[in-house]
């Protein structure tokens, strides 16, 4: 499987959509075709389904979405070129698949970024319940050097993360210093160092002139040690 594909895959699982429940997908009694769509995609007949599907039916919700995710796991295929799954993803849009903004983004990173971006903008309004698309935007705009943006996008990606990222952390606790929220700064500094972060990151990054005050600012007093460069002992826990 291409890597591409591997993305598309994961942006699915990332939104709790697997196409493995889409019997639980609520069809009406009276809606034979969801009915028989959920039936498809359970069997893992996605090409058979979208086979089915007439662009001019005005279709029920729980049909579209059932159409919507067979297109993304189409679109993850392997042997798939990227304009290929970039049309796959199109078409799950179309039918309410917003995962597919994913799929897109990682289709165009490297290539158009700021396209890339883009489908990630679009996908982010659409709140998903996903950190990454929050985290590649927040990092793009800390690059960019637009601290108040990456504060925002962060700060969304760590709500919306299901556990600890010593890297998600560590940017918001940058984007967050950035911005003069100290507080958060502190927390996720803290919580960096307990994922891995080390003195030495720690140490690197005062010497960057942004960071020069940090030793001034009394919320960071437990790391005072360090930044002040009086000790390179290893960091405590609160």
């Amino acid at each position: 499987m291409n890597s591409i594909s591997k993305l598309v895959i994961i942006a699915i699982v990332l939104m709790g959509h697997s196409i493995g429940l889409a019997a639980e997908t609520p069809c009406s009694s009276k809606d034979a075709v969801c009915r028989e769509f959920a039936r498809l995609a359970d069997a893992g007949q996605f090409e058979k389904l979208v086979a089915r599907v007439d662009s001019r039916k005005a279709y029920t919700s729980g049909a579209k979405a059932i159409i919507g995710q067979a297109y993304l796991m189409i679109a993850g295929k392997e042997g798939n070129t990227p304009e290929q799954e970039e049309q796959f993803c199109l078409k799950a849009l179309e039918y309410g698949a917003s995962s597919a903004y994913m799929g897109l983004y990682f289709i165009h990173a490297g290539q158009n970024e700021e396209k890339a971006l883009g489908y990630l903008k679009q996908y982010v309004a659409t709140g998903p319940r996903d950190s990454v698309p929050f985290a590649i935007l927040g990092e793009a705009e800390m690059n960019k050097k637009n601290y108040a943006a990456a504060y925002t996008y962060l700060r969304e990606a760590k709500k919306a993360a299901r556990g600890s990222s010593s890297n998600l952390d560590w940017m918001l606790f940058q984007a967050s210093y950035l911005t003069g929220d100290y507080h958060t700064a502190s927390a996720m500094l803290d919580s960096s160092f307990a994922q891995g972060k080390t003195v030495g990151d720690l140490k690197t990054l005062v010497s960057d002139p942004q960071f020069s005050d940090m030793g001034k600012q009394p919320q960071f007093k437990k790391f005072f040690p360090i930044i002040n460069g009086s000790t390179t002992a290893r960091l405590y826990t609160r």
